[in-house]
């Protein structure tokens, strides 16, 4: 395959250009985050032929179509037997990491009018792009965070961002951002093992199975902070109302039946009992719509992981949907590609696709609301914090000649003065 990789000077200036002759690897890397949590991860791994114009380089782009090119910035260069051999980071996060946006609050604005307003920091380095219609309106808070930050923020509320750069002959030329709902499209792709793939691997992990959920909300405002979370013990969910599961009021948590047969616990009587976890949502303060999100929740717990790997021939792009089969071992999936790794001499790819088994939210929100729970059961109360904050100068914890803790006892401790004054240790 023809390719050109462009070295840049700490300018962003061009110095040079290298194509097939001199190019040894050109690897592409990218992978987008389950949970939307983090922005697209762009990695470049190039190694050429040594030449010395170019091994101070800090920055190069490939072109991804007619019209723009991805920039990375050099993050390791190394010179092992005659060649040089970069990684690049997608410079884009990088780069806007350095923005600091000082205070803005949108309200029910349009996305673009609030991206326009974020991207006003980058001094008219930047500029928006394609903006997908229909995307939410924003209500949020940006203080003193950066654009990376706030780009990161904006994605959870359900889109994907992409960061394209233009080129002339001195350098760079032009930096935009462009919006999807979700990144590629539906594609007709069928990857049949054999055929376009070489390779195909599935994996399977029922390690993470939820098949009930207690959903948590925002907590009820007491005083100066927040007490008890909310639930939706009062709301009442009917199949024969048209809800998606029964759940009477009364009950705290949600069940999917089916899943439990399943995936349930074995019991000694042969029945299957519920795999039961707590999932809190901090910005919720409605129970009809706690009970909303925990189902939404609980529908993708409630079921295997299940993870594809195959090494394909006419690689498609990241974020599309495609097709796999693998008829020897009945392997019939329809699934996004959330990873590739893209040999930009040969053509070949190693895609991933369904489930991200390295990012599992689902555990990871485990994590999360084990640690809340693990902090509100041993956080102080008011008085506990004032009444330790009264005499925590009078306990030094330290060393003796043989180690442990001195304890100082002031004379209201030992009864026999007003003073707080060391009385004895």
């Amino acid at each position: 395959m023809s390719e050109t990789v462009y070295f840049f000077d700490h300018l962003q200036k061009l110095i040079k250009r290298k194509n097939t002759r001199s190019l040894i690897e050109v690897s592409q890397e990218k992978e987008i985050s389950s949970d939307k949590s983090d922005l697209m991860k762009d990695t470049l791994y190039v190694t050429t032929k040594y030449d010395k114009e170019i091994e101070d380089a800090r920055y190069m782009a490939i072109r991804e179509n007619e019209s723009s090119f991805s920039l990375y910035r050099i993050t390791k260069v190394s010179d092992p037997s005659e060649t040089l051999e970069f990684t690049g980071l997608g410079f884009a996060t990088n780069e806007l990491d350095a923005y600091i946006i000082k205070d803005i609050r949108p309200s029910g604005q349009p996305l673009k009018n609030v991206l326009d307003r974020l991207i006003e920091f980058t001094e008219g380095n930047w500029r928006v792009g394609h903006v997908e219609a229909m995307l939410p309106a924003v209500t949020a808070t940006f203080y003193y965070v950066s654009v990376k930050e706030a780009l990161k923020e904006l994605q959870t509320l359900g889109m994907e961002f992409v960061f394209r750069c233009s080129l002339n002959s001195d350098g760079i030329k032009d930096k935009w951002i462009e919006v999807y709902e979700q990144i590629g499209e539906e594609s007709n792709t069928r990857f049949v093992y054999g055929s376009k793939a070489l390779t195909v691997v599935r994996e399977i992990d029922r390690s993470s199975i939820s098949t009930s959920m207690i959903g948590r909300g925002r907590g009820e405002e007491v005083g100066d902070g927040y007490g008890r979370r909310i639930e939706f013990t009062d709301v009442e969910w009917k199949k024969s109302n048209g809800d998606p599961l029964d759940k009477p009021k009364g009950q705290n948590w949600l069940e999917d039946p089916e899943a439990t047969q399943k995936y349930g616990i074995p019991q000694k009587d042969g029945s299957m009992r519920k795999r039961e976890t707590v999932v809190v949502f901090d910005d919720i303060d409605d129970p009809t719509e706690l009970l909303k999100n925990t189902y939404s929740t609980l529908i993708d717990s409630a079921r295997p992981l299940v993870q594809f790997k195959a090494e394909v021939t006419g690689g498609d792009v990241i974020g599309n949907t495609v097709t796999i089969h693998r008829y020897d071992k009945g392997y019939h999936y329809k699934t996004r590609i959330y990873k590739t790794t893209f040999n930009r001499l040969t053509g070949q790819t190693h895609i991933e696709l369904g489930d991200n088994l390295t990012q599992d939210v689902r555990k990871q929100t485990a994590s999360i609301v084990n640690n809340i729970n693990s902090l509100e059961s041993s956080k102080m109360t008011f008085y506990e914090s004032t009444e330790i904050g009264k005499y925590q100068d009078d306990i030094m914890r330290g060393a003796g000649d043989n180690g442990g803790s001195i304890y100082w006892v002031n004379g209201i401790e030992a009864g026999v003065s007003d003073s707080r004054e060391i009385y004895e240790t």
